[in-house]
Order: structure tokens, then sequence, then C-alpha cells
């Protein structure tokens, strides 16, 4: 049974949040920080949902340096290990990955010294991340080739570009969640006053799929208080096309936010019945 506990699940319900109750990605104004910027796609060897995940992890550890980067990876690869998964010495072979990473990005300030070795290393934690989140662990085959890497560097820069042309993040990975905690999420990152969500998508328009990410990710993050900054504004930026697209807050009416918020606890509820059920089963 498909539980959507995370955003990024519920997100994709598009009958829980339609679009008559809800903001329209037109809404959404639209600035192009350099002209013809797409990156495309087809050349690079990794899927478009693992260049995603690293890009983001990259920026978190190596641009911000997070020094929980690595958590909901670590986390996962514990709970392999307690289940008896993975073996003590898989479980070590990572963590060393883990440190090998660090030592290799520890000295470096310009993204085009990134060593390659990074992007691959990366790549094998990232996969515990990505396990976490979809409860699968999936071992990478395929590593980012030179195109691939020389893909993220761009793409890297423009991330270190917008922020200095937007504010650098004073926290990322924020947590938005609904009373019960039976749905919730990470968001991306959070400048003064505005949440951020990373894209490296090859879509040049704003997605209703982001627009619903964007609504969750404020209302139970922040217009429900669970956390306590102020929130002025939402935006995207997709590091392939180079694009932000964004909104004020004032500029959504209430009841749309009211409805989201309704929704997701509706859906949180509704999960807390399941997964206790399905608890009482095993």
């Amino acid at each position: 049974m498909n539980v959507p506990v995370s955003i990024t699940q519920f997100a994709k319900q598009a009958k829980s949040l339609p679009l008559n109750k809800i903001i329209k990605s037109q809404d959404f104004k639209i600035k192009e920080l350099s002209e013809d910027a797409l990156i495309s796609e087809a050349d690079e060897i990794i899927t478009p949902s693992n260049f995603g995940t690293e890009l983001d992890y990259l920026t978190r550890f190596v641009m911000l340096a997070d020094d929980h980067a690595f958590d909901l990876a670590n986390i996962e690869l514990k709970r392999y290990l307690d289940h008896g998964l993975i073996t003590p010495a898989e479980f070590i072979r990572v963590i060393n990955k883990e440190e090998k990473l660090g030592r290799l990005t520890e000295n470096i300030s310009e993204v085009d010294d990134i060593p390659d070795k990074v992007f691959r290393l990366a790549l094998d934690i990232c996969a515990w991340e990505v396990a976490f989140r979809t409860n699968k662990y999936i071992k990478p085959t395929v590593y980012p080739d030179s195109v691939t890497i020389r893909h993220m560097k761009v793409m890297m820069k423009r991330i270190e570009n917008f922020f200095d042309q937007f504010g650098w993040p004073i926290r990322d990975a924020f947590i938005a969640s609904t009373k019960n905690g039976y749905l919730s999420g990470d968001g991306d990152y959070l400048l003064k006053n505005t949440i951020v969500d990373l894209k490296a998508s090859n879509k040049t328009t704003m997605q209703i799929y982001w627009v619903r990410q964007l609504l969750l990710y404020y209302t139970l993050g922040f217009y429900n208080h669970f956390n306590d900054e102020k929130i002025d504004r939402l935006m995207i930026f997709n590091a392939r096309t180079d694009m932000v697209f964004y909104i004020n807050v004032t500029k959504i009416d209430k009841s749309a936010l009211e409805f989201v918020n309704d929704a997701a606890e509706k859906q949180s509820t509704v999960n807390e019945k399941l997964i206790k059920q399905m608890m009482e089963i095993d």
C-alpha cells in the first residue's frame, strides 16, 4: 500500500490539491539569470533524479559546509545494518566514503577545483538518502562521466550566483510537518524570509507540481508555526535553465493556504490510521 507520508508524494496527488483551490503556475513571476541557459540532459549518463539529488547534496556539503548533510543517508544506512540487510563491513565502507569525501573537499574554494572522484563518491552516499525517501536501496552501477560532471559544475556555479543575488541560506533541509507527524518533508533552502526549492529540470515553465510542493512546505513549515521564521516569498530556482520562479506570500489568498493546510492534515490523519493498521497486521 502506497501511503503518501512525504510532501513530495502528497504534492503529486492532484485530486487532493485541485487547481481551482490553490494558486496557479501563471501567478508566479519569472526571472532569467542568463540567456539560452538550458543544459540538455541528453548527454548525461545518470538519471535526472539522481542528478538532482546529487546536485543538492553537493551544494549543501561543499558550498554550505553543512555538517548534517549525511544525516538522512546515515539514518537509512544504520537501519539496514540493524535489520541485517548489510554487513558491518559494508556499513563501515560507506562511512569511510563520507570521510574521504570530506577530506577531498575541505580545502576547496572554487567549484572548478572539485576533483572528479568527489562526484562518484557522492553518488554512492546519495543512494542511501534516496533509500531513506523511497524505502528502497539501489546500488549505483553508472557513475557521472566527464560530461555529467561538467554539467553539474556549471549548475553549482549557477547556484552560487543565485545565492549571491538573492541571499545565502540561513538554513537548509528545514522540516515541515503536520500536527501528528504522519505527513512531512524537508525543504531545500531557507533564505531570509524566502523558501527556495532547487530543481535541475529541463522544464522552462513553472510546473503545477512545484506549486503544490511550495505551498505544502510553506503551510506545514511556517503558516502553521512549525518553524518560527516569517516567510514573505516562495521561490523555485531551476539550475538547469538558470531561471527563478517566485511569488510573494501576500499575493496568495488566505483561503488557498487554509485549504492546503486542511487537506494535508486530513491526509495525515488517514496516514496515521493506515500505518497503525499495517503495524498491527505485522
